[in-house]
């Protein structure tokens, strides 16, 4: 559909974080549009004389920075577009500064795609550093207005809201017909994310449903003080699913009834999309950019970051409230067709400067929308 040539540069599963499922994603669908993509991972692994460095996590960042480097060289006189999946922290100083001074040095066109879901605090301490970058590409995206909303204040620089990717054929909608004490966390076991909230709230939860199920699916540094709470506050039901590969997930969502999100720091979680795909009630927490894509009461129930104790409440309000809970989980499956490839495509090409079929309509709050200068 579309001639071009782009350079992808983002981390690659293993692990399968967010920034990289979405960045191989992208890379198939775009190819299926005709473009010719070269990806460049990030986190690619280390020449066989180096495997010692593996084990030392700074020196192991700066040695593969050095290494990149050489790379982007390669790749960057080979393409059209330069589309940079953007962290924060040593990642942007590393990865993101050196792909952004390459790509304009070669006169290529730049995206900054920019994830970081603890943004506020990074640009407060290291914004003035940060600030060439990004008045230095050639176009700056987010996938969530929130995120959009704290670029513009730091930067004064103009930002287009490109969605995070789902994958509507395999996250296929369910009508669910009751809602069952079923529950469902596919996060990383990490403190950004909160799982000890939820078994907190999963204890009272259990004690008024004996039957209820608590599936967690992911790992991370938390594994074994989270699974050593469940053993302290003898909860039962309880099962660590470990690393669910993506292509898996859909049949773990559809066994669930209730998503459950805890996080405090948070940007466009694609889990919660998924969810809401599949039909699963979402009740969340309202960390960062989350309430910019579901409304409370409306598409989800969203109490604040850290009160374990409301969070029960409101799960006990679904299992109560059965009817308002099918209403909220079919009113959600809008804000999942929005992020389908027909419609992030028209934000994205225009991004890049490619031929798009036709501008995308604005759609309401609640829904994802592109906005470019």
């Amino acid at each position: 559909m579309t001639a071009g040539c782009v350079l992808l540069i983002a981390p690659a599963p293993p692990p399968y974080g967010g920034m990289a499922l979405q960045a191989r994603q992208l890379e198939t669908l775009l190819r299926g549009d005709g473009v010719t993509v070269f990806f460049l991972p990030s986190n690619f692994a280390f020449p066989q004389w180096l495997k010692l460095v593996e084990g030392l996590p700074v020196v192991r960042t700066g040695m593969r920075a050095l290494l990149l480097w050489p790379k982007l060289w390669e790749k960057v006189r080979q393409v059209d577009v330069i589309h940079i999946f953007a962290a924060s922290w040593l990642y942007f100083f590393l990865v993101v500064y050196p792909a952004v001074l390459i790509g304009r040095l070669c006169g290529k066109t730049v995206v900054l795609n920019y994830r970081g879901g603890d943004a506020r605090r990074f640009f407060g301490w290291f914004g003035w550093a940060a600030s060439p970058a990004f008045h230095l590409v050639s176009a700056i995206t987010t996938p969530s207005e929130f995120l959009a909303e704290v670029i513009r204040k730091h930067f004064g620089v103009s930002v287009s809201i490109v969605p995070n990717i789902l994958d509507s054929g395999a996250f296929r909608f369910r009508q669910r017909t009751s809602i069952e004490p079923k529950f469902l966390v596919t996060r990383h076991l990490e403190l950004a994310y909160d799982i000890e909230s939820v078994l907190r709230a999963f204890r009272p939860i259990q004690a008024r449903n004996p039957r209820a199920t608590l599936w967690i699916a992911g790992t991370g540094g938390q594994e074994a003080h989270l699974r050593g709470l469940v053993s302290a506050w003898n909860l039962e039901n309880v099962r660590f699913l470990g690393n669910i590969p993506h292509a898996d997930l859909p049949a773990v969502y559809n066994q669930c009834d209730i998503y459950l999100n805890a996080s405090r720091i948070d940007n466009f979680p694609g889990a919660l999309l998924e969810a809401s795909a599949a039909g699963l009630v979402v009740v969340s927490t309202g960390a960062g950019g989350i309430p910019f894509i579901y409304q409370d009461g409306k598409t989800a129930f969203l109490v604040e970051p850290g009160d374990w104790q409301k969070l029960a409440l409101t799960v006990q309000k679904v299992l109560d409230s059965p009817a308002l809970a099918l209403d909220l989980a079919n009113a959600a499956v809008a804000l999942a067709q929005a992020c389908e490839w027909r419609e992030v495509r028209k934000c994205l090409y225009k991004a890049y400067g490619f031929p798009s079929p036709n501008v995308p309509a604005s759609l309401n709050r609640g829904a994802i929308s592109c906005e470019l200068p």
